[in-house]
Order: structure tokens, then sequence, then C-alpha cells
């Protein structure tokens, strides 16, 4: 028999179909890794690099405001909005107009931010000192859902911010007891 399997030899030797087959699929596998994992950031002239000089990275700032413009823009609010006198737009926004709106007395900055939160919850409670707890505790299922939403941590700003927050309300409720007294 011509075609018998010898039990000495474990090799059998390849077809011409065989070996076709296998060379297409080294050459689909080559052309695969020739298009995937390829990174391209910025300009057109870093296409097919995945590391190295040239690449335009954006700066972490650029990289969080963008991040904080497609938020806002998925839940449909305004990229401009007033603060006061002055005009703010997410989209041409500068690190230097971001810092300053953060700063100790900008309009995202602890003290302002934490007055509009306290008032919020005054005016929200019909302006009930005995209503104390239930601000705290609506205050602090709000910090506690933004904290999730910031992946488990908020930044110190936002901490200062709380700590702000229940002192004026603690201020607050303390106006009526020393005039009960």
């Amino acid at each position: 028999m011509a075609g018998q399997i010898d039990s000495t030899n474990s090799v059998k030797p390849i077809t011409g179909q065989q070996q076709e087959e296998m060379v297409q699929r080294q050459q689909r596998e080559r052309n695969r890794s020739a298009w995937e994992d390829r990174v391209s950031l910025g300009d057109q002239e870093s296409i097919g690099e995945t590391y190295g000089p040239g690449l335009k990275v954006a700066s972490p700032y650029e990289l969080l405001r963008n991040l904080v413009v497609k938020t806002l823009q998925e839940q449909g609010l305004e990229l401009q909005f007033k603060t006061g006198d002055t005009e703010v737009n997410f989209n041409s926004m500068t690190q230097e107009e971001a810092q300053e709106l953060v700063s100790e007395d900008g309009y995202f900055g602890v003290e302002k931010t934490s007055q509009r939160i306290v008032d919020f919850a005054i005016n929200g409670f019909g302006s009930d000192p005995a209503k104390l707890q239930e601000m705290k505790d609506a205050i602090d299922q709000g910090f506690l859902e933004a904290q999730d939403a910031f992946g488990g941590a908020l930044p110190e700003i936002s901490q200062q911010t709380y700590e702000a927050i229940m002192e004026k309300l603690d201020n607050f409720a303390g106006q009526f007891e020393k005039s009960r007294e």
C-alpha cells in the first residue's frame, strides 16, 4: 500500500495546497500587524508611529478641559456661562483662565463655591435651622456621588469646599442658638 502510515516516521509531508494555505495565513498575519497596535496622536506626520519623538500629545490641562467639554455637551449643558460680569467659554479657556476661576478669590474657588452651595441649601430647606442635619445629609450625598464619578477620590479643592460648607452650615445654625439664649 502506497498510502500506509509509517509508525516509525512521525513527520508527514505537507501537500502543495497546505503549504499555500500556510503562506497565505502568514501573509495575513503580517498585514494585520502592519495596521494593528498603532497609535496616532497629533498631526498626520506621526501616523504609523507607536512611540517616539515627534508625537504631539495634549497637555494634562488640555486633556482635562476636553473631558469637561465632552461631559457638559453629553449632558446638554452650555459651554459658555457668566460669572458675574465675566463670560467663560470652556471651548477656548486657557490654563491661566482656569487657574483664575479656581483661585482663592475665583468664581469656583472654595469661598465662593461653598457660599453658593450653603445659600442654596438654606433656601431649599426654608431657612429652617432645625433641618440642619437634612441639609448636611443632602450635601454629603452630593459629594459622595461626585466622588464616585471621579473614581473614588475628589481633588483637594473639593475637600476644602466640603469643609467650608459644613462650617458655614454650623455657623448658620449657631446664629439661632445664640438668639434663644
